[in-house]
Order: structure tokens, then C-alpha cells, then sequence
């Protein structure tokens, strides 16, 4: 299940080869992974299909996702690139306690936010977000 803490965005379970890939936890990551590389300042898109917002985790999502933690580091930004979005837990500053990197779902949330600020604290009213993704983050607001 996806959950909303007001303005982060987080997952109940992680995104990834060989993870459990809950479908609404899937679909934020698109979501996010679909607004950052369609605003017209970011010119680095990731080449091949067009990413889905359907909660399904297959191989264009896995290249989008390894597309964006290249992105990152390539820029000198701290982000483990290992092809996976872990939930935030414990962290401090965004940081995992593990390997001392930020996680890659805080980049999303930043680069949602630095793009989209108008509409990233209500992200269930904004037409791309699917319902079910809408239902979670209404329902999760102050949890």
C-alpha cells in the first residue's frame, strides 16, 4: 500500500527485480519516475518505451528506474544504483542507515516536488494518478 506523509511520498514495500512490487506501490514510482523526465526541463529521458502508470512491474520500469539512479549519481548525488525503491524507514535526513546513501524514493519525492510544487502535497487530486493510488493516498493522509 502506498502511503502520503504530507510532502513525502512513501512505500509500504519495495519496487524492484525480485521484490514484492505491490501494485499501488508500483504505480507511485511510475507516476513519479512519469512526471520528473515529461517536464521540459529535464532533457536526460530514458530512451525505449514510455513508461506505464499501471502498477505492473516489468522491464520498462525496471530500465526507468536504473535510468533514474544513473541519473542522479551522474550528477554527484548520493543514491545507491541498485535497480530497486526501497520504502523510507528510519532514516535520517533520507539517508539509509546501510550504506549511508539517500534513498532513491527521496530523490523522487525532491524531484516531484522541484518540478510540480503546486500539486505535489495533493497528489490524489491530480488527474494522472490512478484511483486506486488516489484511494490509498486520501485514505493515508495523516497516518
Amino acid at each position: 500500500m502506498a502511503l502520503k506523509e504530507i510532502p513525502f511520498y512513501n512505500l509500504s514495500s519495495a519496487v524492484g527485480p525480485g521484490c514484492s512490487n505491490k501494485r499501488t506501490d508500483v504505480m507511485l514510482v511510475q507516476f513519479f519516475l512519469h512526471r520528473i523526465y515529461s517536464h521540459p526541463a529535464k532533457v536526460n529521458k530514458p530512451a525505449g518505451a514510455k513508461i506505464q502508470i499501471n502498477g505492473a512491474f516489468d522491464g520498462t520500469t525496471a530500465t526507468w528506474i536504473r535510468h533514474f539512479q544513473a541519473d542522479i549519481k551522474g550528477q554527484g548525488k548520493s543514491i545507491l544504483a541498485d535497480g530497486r525503491v526501497d520504502p523510507v524507514q528510519g532514516a535520517q535526513n533520507g539517508r539509509s542507515s546501510i550504506s549511508r546513501t539517500f534513498y532513491t524514493l527521496s530523490w523522487m519525492n525532491y524531484g516531484h516536488w522541484h518540478r510540480y510544487r503546486r500539486d505535489h502535497n495533493c497528489l490524489e487530486e491530480n488527474p494522472l494518478v490512478p484511483g486506486d493510488l488516489k484511494l490509498e493516498l486520501s485514505q493515508s493522509e495523516g497516518v
